[in-house]
């Protein structure tokens, strides 16, 4: 019981105003109620009724920005109950194995993410705070979420191996199917068993599902019954499974959606996690071929540092530059006086690069460089760089991105697949305890 309390003082100020309330005086009158409560114990830690409240709300708007119907509220609670649930369990792990998002990281996240939404860190205080959520909330709310992302990123990873073979598999299936031309815009419902459910479960799971399939096909709104019935970790989104080629599918799904037209409803898909209903809510093509302008470049750097100025290191590379217009060798200079130590033995010589390999300073003179040019001294924060362009050519790299895209695939599949069963697993091995409502 004390670590019970322990965590709900920890989890809400609120609760221990209540306890302060209802314990400093027994003649308060009978209006004074404890203005917060548990729902959930999970484990270690507890579910509070005023952060169920709280998070159906933000569901709850966010359903009516999509312009849907928003689901009865016992029902939509019971969801977001289920989701703070398994959250809690991710984040005791996540503390358990040592897991910590310190105030600095935190405070560059929310800078990329106000930057990312075109606000600065103000701006986007101000539209949290209108919103309704205070600012301190929506720093632990974030924190609490990189730390789940992290430890189920760790823990699921683990589970998962990719097989060179596997990618060949799927590279084939590329090339004679052509379906990485196709993407599929999918909606999905999961159906939830455990891998001990009973007969009598799966029966009663299989009729809910003829229920639901049988609604879907006479009309009924799709996403939300995904609110409303989906155990999938996109449920509260209305089951959105967004663009995906049919490679980038479950294995388990992907039969069935090459015969699926638009707006069909499947029959339920059996899995370890439990029963699958998908609504194909479009489909488009897509894969072509991949040419990219690569650049040939070979460069000298000369680096600053505690014996040599910045100043010194132009006046350096400067010389550089005057002994080669009077006819030195590139090749033999760079050997010399080179810091970049992985390619100064090779005469400075960097190979054939992609767009995007190397820092904007140095790529913004090497992309208006002419062929067999040498450029001016260019700065970079590694130094003072002389470069030369030895040639530019037009490359396919259709089977090399293949190869990253059939690897990226399977490692999706495999993640999203064993997420399920490690959230399953979490669960069937966790304390959890549903508080019934006063």
């Amino acid at each position: 019981m004390k670590e019970i309390l322990k965590n709900i003082t920890r989890f809400s100020a609120r609760i221990t105003i209540g306890f302060a309330l209802i314990l400093g005086s027994f003649n308060l009158s009978a209006e004074a109620q404890l203005i917060d409560r548990v729902i959930a114990i999970v484990d270690e830690s507890v579910v509070l009724e005023s952060e169920l409240v709280r998070r159906s709300n933000a569901i709850i708007s966010q359903i009516k920005e999509r312009k849907q119907t928003v689901p009865a509220l016992d029902i939509l609670r019971k969801q977001v109950l289920e989701r703070l649930v398994v959250e809690s369990l991710q984040l005791q792990m996540a503390k358990r194995a040592g897991v910590r998002i310190g105030d600095r990281e935190l405070t560059s996240t929310i800078e990329r993410i106000a930057e990312g939404s075109n606000h600065s860190t103000d701006q986007l205080k101000i539209k949290v705070e209108r919103d309704g959520t205070p600012w301190n909330l929506f720093r632990e709310d974030l924190r609490n979420e990189i730390m789940i992302s992290r430890v189920k990123n760790g823990m699921v990873q683990n589970r998962i191996q990719v097989s060179d073979k596997e990618v060949d598999n799927i590279v084939a299936q590329m090339d004679k199917e052509g379906e990485s031309r196709t993407k599929y815009h999918l909606g999905h419902i999961l159906l939830g068993l455990v891998e001990s459910a009973t007969p009598e479960q799966i029966s009663a799971q299989r009729e809910q599902a003829r229920k639901i399939i049988s609604a879907l096909r006479k009309g009924s709104n799709f996403e939300e019954f995904a609110i409303a019935f989906s155990s999938g970790e996109k449920s509260l989104e209305g089951g959105d499974m967004g663009w995906r080629s049919i490679n980038e599918l479950p294995t388990l799904f992907a039969g069935t959606v090459k015969n699926m037209a638009v707006s069909d409803v499947s029959e339920p898909l059996r899995s370890g996690s439990g029963l699958h209903i998908l609504f194909l809510k479009d489909k488009k093509g897509g894969f072509e071929t991949q040419v990219v302008l690569q650049t040939h470049v070979r460069h000298i750097l000369v680096s600053p540092n505690a014996i040599t100025s910045d100043k010194q290191a132009y006046d350096k590379i400067s010389l550089a530059r005057d002994r080669i217009l009077a006819g030195e060798d590139f090749k033999e200079l760079a050997i010399e006086i080179s810091d970049d130590k992985s390619n100064a033995a090779q005469g400075g010589d960097m190979g054939w690069s992609d767009p995007g390999t190397f820092v904007t300073e140095f790529t913004d003179v090497m992309d208006k460089l002419e062929v067999n040019v040498l450029s001016e001294p260019v700065k970079t924060q590694f130094g003072w760089h002389l470069m030369e362009i030895l040639g530019r050519r037009d490359q396919d790299q259709t089977e090399d991105k293949k190869r990253d895209r059939a690897y990226r695939i399977l490692s999706n599949r495999k993640f999203e697949e064993e997420t399920q069963t490690w959230i399953s697993e979490l669960k069937e091995k966790a304390h959890i305890k549903l508080m019934s409502a006063e």
